[in-house]
């Protein structure tokens, strides 16, 4: 074990060593001409190059995904500003704000903040807190900052991902990749496709199956903590009947099983001592069918028609003592179907999009909580969410200069939830409730220069209301929460188009806030929170020194508040939000050689932030729990020969311990140790 880790310490100081020698001397070696790519936004449902749209948004292309080594959305998300995550994926969250939102039970109500699409599906939340997301065959992947609920509707109320994998073509195509690492990571991909009838129908297929030991053991049982098991499968088929028509069929299944997270608090890493094997299991089958047909050059209709089936399988360590036998037992069935159906509309000095959406929810909840074998409490039963809406958008140049857009979505939802609590004070329980929102959004652009774009907006967030459905409490109703978000963006490309800049300042008034907070009675339920806000802002850019250098920096600033929240005698007002970071900083460089070698290298640091809050007897703050202050440097090495690619990595590569989540004080969530592996891939 010891050889194994010299060994380790060897690759990654290696791999390092070879990214400063290359850098240092790539200015020398390299054809002056810039580099940089023309990326084109899709998520917002109008096609724009990156330069011209002013919404706080990342894009991470196939390139970038291979020059960075990354396999999921958590690596994605741990280099870019305004995201933060933390140990695993279930805390993730874009300005501060979690995937699940507050309330912390989004996953088990399909409720929560951020929206997250995979060819146009919209995906369940145990996916997003759960799933690695791998990225293999991912085209790629875009990260909208800030509320997107005029064109996303509910549950965008923090911001948006957008995955679109690789589409059909007609060339004949094949990739495959093995990969191996420490803690047992080993893992097999493959994807090809081509014509079926030529000019008409052509098919792709992907699939991913990674495996993994983890990096935490459990000391009572004496096996892994954390083993990590995923498979991903994925046909599409392409059909253009006539001209004009673009008819896109998508079959996928996932199955992600991961084991825990945390560990004793000390902390003792990398060591848990819990007497139940604890998991959690999602299997996923989603079918999708998109059409596209141009009426005119004009004007393109389009149709989305998705639908997806889930199971969530838990079994949880309740009391997290080696002592005592007392675990959570989840089974959780999701059912999704969404239909929207929009028309768009281009002409020079107009671009206009308008459409319908209805969407339903369907989730079954059995959680039973069990004390050496006997069942002491459950809680079962249903919730439907039926969505309607209209939405719309347009683009207007008012001048050669200055240009006028403005949104509109109106969404109405239906939630029916019925629940058996045996330890309720009510164990029988029906809840129906309705919500309606109007939902505008308004900016002005200005054209500074030909390379430099101005702009300001106003826009109005939305996440719906539900039921509390947490065991033993009163399973009480919560409204809905709001956000009024104002932003102002500037984009530029400077340097003949060698250096391109991004900035975004923003401001947002977070009205009833959805938060998981003590009754009277001393039990968890979800309310509203009077008043919250965020400030902050988000810089990027990205400079090709010449074509074989690149280099990236980012930051973010994100100052959040509770202006008002004061529950059951505590006083959290003038706090920041739980798992904030206030700022975060990132820096990186590809280097490029010869079409053969290529290498790149990130430092990120990113701020502790709040885990808990404690409070005296008066109810004010008297201790705070926070995680700690993260530095990490990535690096990676790949070398192409022939159709083949050998590829090296290493993650974390000073080894950082640090603690990423300190909510209880005797269970931690701790950062992943040094991770190295080398990948070996074949592109037809």
């Amino acid at each position: 074990m010891k050889l194994f880790h010299i060994e380790k310490n060897k690759m990654a100081i290696a791999v390092a060593a070879a990214l400063w020698l290359m850098a240092a001397g790539s200015a020398a070696a390299a054809d002056p001409e810039p580099a940089l790519e023309t990326v084109i936004v899709k998520g917002s449902k109008i096609d724009r190059p990156l330069d011209d749209t002013l919404a706080s948004v990342a894009v991470v292309t196939a390139r970038d995904i291979l020059e960075h080594a990354d396999t999921s959305l958590s690596d994605i998300i741990g280099r870019l500003p305004g995201l933060n995550t933390q140990s695993g994926n279930e805390t993730w969250g874009i300005r501060g704000v979690p995937v699940a939102g507050f309330d912390e039970q989004g996953p088990a109500t399909s409720n929560g903040a951020v929206s997250v699409y995979v060819d146009d599906a919209l995906q369940p939340h145990r996916m997003l807190t759960l799933s690695p997301m791998p990225l293999w065959d991912v085209e790629q992947v875009e990260i909208f900052r800030g509320s997107q609920s005029t064109m996303q509707g509910r549950n965008a109320l923090a911001g948006a991902i957008v995955f679109q994998t690789r589409n059909p073509t007609y060339a004949p195509s094949l990739s495959a990749r093995l990969n191996g690492g420490n803690d047992g990571q080993r893992g097999a991909s493959v994807a090809g496709g081509g014509a079926l009838v030529e000019g008409k129908v052509a098919a792709r297929f992907a699939a991913d199956v990674q495996r993994g030991d983890g990096y935490i053991r459990n000391a009572t049982l004496g096996t892994d903590a954390n083993p990590q098991r995923s498979t991903s499968l994925r046909a599409k088929v392409l059909v253009e009947p006539v001209d004009g028509l673009d008819v896109l069929f998508t079959l996928a299944h996932t199955r992600n099983r991961r084991g825990i997270q945390a560990v004793n608090a000390g902390p003792q890493y990398y060591t848990v001592s819990y007497n139940t094997g604890e998991f959690d299991q999602m299997d996923q089958d989603t079918a999708t069918l998109r059409a596209d047909y141009a009426i005119t050059p004009a004007m393109t209709l389009t149709s989305i028609t998705s639908s997806s089936r889930g199971t969530y399988d838990a079994l949880l360590d309740f009391d997290q003592r080696a002592d005592r036998t007392q675990s959570v037992m989840r089974v959780h069935k999701n059912r999704l179907f969404n239909q929207e159906v929009r028309v768009a509309y281009k002409v020079p000095g107009l671009q206009a999009q308008a459409g319908v959406y209805y969407g339903t929810v369907r989730n079954e909840l059995d959680d039973r909580l069990d004390y050496s074998g006997v069942i002491v409490g459950s809680v079962t039963g249903t919730t439907r969410i039926a969505s309607r809406s209209v939405f719309g958008e347009a683009t207007l140049d008012l001048t050669p200069q200055w240009q006028l857009v403005g949104g509109l979505r109106y969404e109405r939802e239906r939630n029916n939830t019925q629940l058996e609590d045996e330890l309720a004070s009510d164990p029988s329980v029906r809840q129906v409730t309705t919500f309606s929102a109007l939902l505008p959004k308004v900016g002005l652009h200005y054209r500074l220069a030909p390379e430099q774009l101005l702009g300001a907006f106003v826009q109005r967030g939305y996440r719906s209301g539900g039921v509390n459905v947490r065991v033993g409490t009163n399973h009480q109703p919560y409204d809905p929460e709001y956000t009024n978000t104002f932003e102002v963006s500037h984009r530029a490309a400077w340097l003949d188009k060698k250096l391109r800049t991004t900035a975004n300042v923003y401001y947002t008034d977070w009205k009833d806030q959805q938060v998981a907070r003590l009754d009277a009675n001393e039990e968890l339920q979800v309310g509203n929170a009077g008043h919250s806000r965020m400030r902050g802002l988000e810089l990027g850019a990205e400079f090709a020194l010449n074509r074989a250098l690149q280099i990236q920096a980012g930051a973010s600033y994100s100052d959040t508040r509770y202006l008002d929240f004061v529950s059951n005698g505590e006083n959290l007002s003038g706090r920041a939000f739980i798992g904030a970071p206030r700022r975060k900083l990132s820096v990186g460089l590809v280097y490029r050689a010869n079409d053969r070698l290529t290498a790149s290298a990130d430092a990120i640091y990113q701020d502790g932030s709040a885990s808990a809050y404690l409070t005296d007897t008066s109810g004010k703050v008297s201790q705070v729990r926070r995680s700690d202050d993260a530095t990490l440097i990535n690096a990676n090495l790949a070398y192409r020969i022939g159709k083949a690619t050998v590829t090296a990595y290493v993650k974390n590569l000073a080894d950082r311990q640090y603690i990423a989540n300190n909510q209880s004080g005797r269970v931690l969530d701790v950062s992943a140790p040094r991770s190295v592996g080398l990948a070996v891939r074949y592109d037809m």
